[in-house]
Formats: C-alpha cells, structure tokens, sequence
C-alpha cells in the first residue's frame, strides 16, 4: 500500500511546494523615465492554466502588485490610449515559501504629430498607390489594430494643376509712321500676367478615397482616422506627398 500512498501524495506534495508569491515593481515611460501620468492596464496571463489577472498601474507612481503562484511562466500586455501596445513574459521560479518579487517595465509613450510614414504615394496626376507605399499604411493598420485606442492624421500633399501653356501674341505689322523729330520709341508691351494656378480637387478627393478604402476594416476609424490637406505641390514634385501622423493622445470614450 505504500507505494500507492506515496503515487498519490507526492503530486499534492509538489503543488504545494509552489507557493504564491507577490510580484511587484514600476512601470515607467521609456522617453522619460518615469510615470506615464495616464491609466494602464497590466494584463497577467497564466501560460500553463490560461488564468488571467486585470492589475490598474498607479498613474503617479507607475508601481503594481499582484500575487501569483511560483512555478509558472506569464505572459504580460500592457494597454492603455497612451502608449504602444507591449507585451512581455516572466518566469517565476518553485517557492516553498511566500516571497516578493519585484519586476520593473517600461513601455513607449505616444506622442501627438508623430511621423509613422512619410512616402510618395502617389504618381504625379494618379490616384494610384505605390506598392512601397503600400507596405507603409499596412504596418500603420497593424498598429491601429493593436492599439485600438490609438489615432493617426492622414495628410495628402494637395497637386497643382499644370498652367497652361502660354498663348503667342498674334503680330501685327504696323503701318509706318513718319517719326517726327524729337519724338521717343514707345516702350514695348508688358508680358503677359502668369496665369493662376489651381488645386487639383477631384485628384486630391480621388486619392483620398483610395486610402480611406485601406483603413476601411479599422475599428472606430470615423473618431480615430482624421484626413486633411497637405502642402500644395507642383505635379512635377518628387517630394514625399503622403504622411501619417500620429493624432491627439486621449481615449476614444472621450468623444
């Protein structure tokens, strides 16, 4: 019998070898250094058992505590509207007893006007988008699908029309006149004004369109996405007329 006895009691014996203990520390904003000022969510996932632990992070202060059983790894994602989605594992060794443990983290603050893409997206008079360009706004919406709090600001370059081209002046053969002495040549005509030249709109709204229809499958897109014009360009540019910004840091339950 006791070989039996001991097949059962020696699983029981080393579960209860594995104590809980207190996992604690800060996490602080990489940029800074210190507290982010704003909510965030420390999401604790057990990998062995699935068990899942919600801790608020201390705004001011940036330190957590949670307790845990030893013995398991964890997987940790940090969330909030004012950071970069992170993740992050730990391992916490067997304990017998109960004990503290202090992990500290950092995570990347998000910060408004952010570049996140700056390209030329587009041909001169096309609404047609680069395939470079295209591998750019894919790694934007995969950002906007891990940080489902996040904002951008689209801003497409606003082409000009080319101006016409100028009309020649008809000539005209004067008829000869007898100089009379004394008198001074008239001076010659002035050139013509430059013509004005315009935005083209229906080019601008086109290559909106075509971008919008990227973004399409974004959650909340109509509060997180904001487009508007860029600079105005002269359509034999070569400079940069798509860029992605991020947009103002606040939640979306603001709205």
């Amino acid at each position: 019998m006791k070989p039996l006895v001991l097949m059962v009691l020696l699983p029981l014996m080393l579960y209860a070898q594995n104590a809980l203990v207190n996992i604690k520390g800060t996490v602080l904003d990489e940029r800074t250094g210190k507290p982010l000022g704003h909510e965030m969510d420390m999401v604790i996932t057990s990998n062995k058992t699935g068990k899942k632990f919600v801790i608020k992070v201390n705004s001011s202060t940036g330190e957590y505590i949670q307790p845990l059983e030893s013995g398991q790894s964890y997987s940790i994602v940090f969330s909030s509207y004012a950071i970069y989605r992170k993740t992050a594992q730990i391992e916490i060794p067997p304990m017998q007893k109960f004990k503290e443990l202090t992990y500290n983290f950092t995570v990347r603050s998000l910060q408004e006007n952010e570049p996140l893409a700056v390209v030329r997206a587009f041909d001169a008079g096309s609404a047609q988008l680069h395939q470079s360009a295209q591998s750019e706004i894919d790694r934007v919406v995969q950002l906007l699908k891990e940080n489902r709090q996040m904002r951008i600001v689209v801003e497409v370059a606003q082409e000009l029309e080319p101006p016409p081209p100028p009309t020649a002046p008809t000539k005209k053969t004067p008829a000869k006149k007898s100089k009379k002495k004394g008198a001074k040549d008239q001076p010659p005509p002035p050139p013509p004004a430059p013509q004005p030249v315009a935005i083209n709109v229906q080019l601008y709204s086109a290559r909106v369109e075509a971008l919008k229809a990227l973004f399409s499958d974004i959650r909340d897109a109509e509060v997180r996405i904001q487009f508007r014009a860029g600079p105005e360009q002269p359509a034999q540019s070569t400079d940069p007329n798509l860029r992605i910004l991020t947009g103002p840091v606040k939640s979306i339950f603001d709205e």
